[in-house]
């Protein structure tokens, strides 16, 4: 549907508008149909017809400033339960925490050669990267309604959040989700990174994540975002949060039957909230509140396959995208980083 890697010129700006219009549409939240789990965003579409913004500097890769929405978001609104925050260390070289699951063979991260720099205050800056040669897409994506302001900066995959400021809108949706992704996912740049493609041809799918809070114990989580469809259109979401924040929860809700589980391969335990979101099903695996995770790698698949197992699954044959980044509910938020992320597809 999209050119590889290039930012993206679809022939005709009403062919654009459209697809940006659906991919928008599909990410973003409206109320929550199990209403336990609170309401998504309401993502919106402002400056479809794009806008070369300014407050922008990058490297090694085209971005494009101020151009339309990214979409939105697949969590749920405040909670009243728990006002504990996370703890545990934030430094890069923390590894996952909890028990449970096989360790992960060989790790991959910190060692990528990162390429295409960038540092804006764009709400909707969008960056094109790469690491060890595979591109990715940054977004800074600050989508929800009480977005106020950001500066993000970034190389190759990892990037920071110097500062951000906003709050949660009235129906619960994050004011910003910056976030890298591989695949085809809420704008309209589709890398050329190996994704989309059909579940069953995939012997692997790998994937890693390291993190760092930098002292910020507030409410945002940690999390991957992962969209399942037919290659073209968006059926379902697979989200892995690695922090709950202490007040706002995933969208549905929590499952009783699938509460401190463990996933075949994958290290720690998970409590699996599912349900709808804007009309598509969730299926979210978190980890328990205050038991942050700063670290994971892990085959995608075997999430596809524990909800397969458990009667949980998605539509969709093919993984259309696979994402992390952090959906940011409530500011000040001051140099929260993802440390590096690969994705690599057999």
């Amino acid at each position: 549907m999209f050119p590889p890697m290039n930012a993206l010129s679809l022939t005709g700006s009403l062919a654009r508008l459209t697809l940006m219009a659906a991919l928008a549409a599909g990410c973003s939240g409206s109320s929550d149909d199990d209403g336990t789990g609170g309401s998504g965003g309401s993502g919106g579409l402002p400056g479809a017809s794009g806008s070369t913004g300014g407050g922008a500097t990058s490297s090694g890769g085209s971005t494009t400033g101020g151009t339309g929405a990214t979409g939105g978001s697949t969590s749920g609104a405040s909670s009243s339960g728990g006002t504990t925050s996370g703890t545990g260390g934030g430094g890069a070289s923390s590894s996952s925490s909890g028990t449970g699951g096989a360790a992960n063979p060989g790790s991959g991260l910190g060692s990528g050669t990162m390429e295409g720099s960038g540092r804006s205050s764009e709400r909707y800056e969008t960056g094109l990267v790469s690491r060890d040669g595979t591109p990715y897409v940054l977004i800074t994506n600050g989508w929800g309604p009480g977005f106020d302001s950001h500066t993000v900066s970034w190389e190759g995959t990892s990037f920071t959040v110097e500062s951000m400021s906003g709050a949660a809108g009235s129906m619960g949706q994050p004011a910003s989700y910056p976030t890298v992704f591989c695949g085809r996912y809420s704008v309209m740049e589709v890398p050329d990174c190996g994704l989309p493609a059909p579940s069953g041809s995939i012997t692997s799918l790998r994937t890693g994540w390291r993190w760092a809070k930098n002292g910020n114990e507030g409410e945002y989580n940690a999390a991957y975002d992962i969209w399942m469809g037919n290659g073209r259109q968006l059926q379902g979401y697979l989200m892995v949060w690695l922090r709950d924040p202490p007040s706002y929860q995933p969208a549905g809700q929590p499952n009783a039957a699938h509460k401190g589980v463990t996933v075949a391969n994958v290290p720690g335990t998970w409590n699996i909230w599912n349900g709808m979101v804007n009309g598509l099903p969730i299926v979210n695996w978190v980890r328990a509140e205050g038991n942050d995770s700063y670290e994971i790698e892990f085959d995608v698949m075997d999430f596809v396959r524990d909800a397969q197992t458990r009667g949980l699954s998605v539509p969709g044959d093919q993984v259309n995208a696979v994402a992390v980044g952090f959906e940011i509910w409530e500011g000040p938020i001051t140099n929260l980083q993802s440390v590096d992320f690969y994705v690599d597809v057999n």
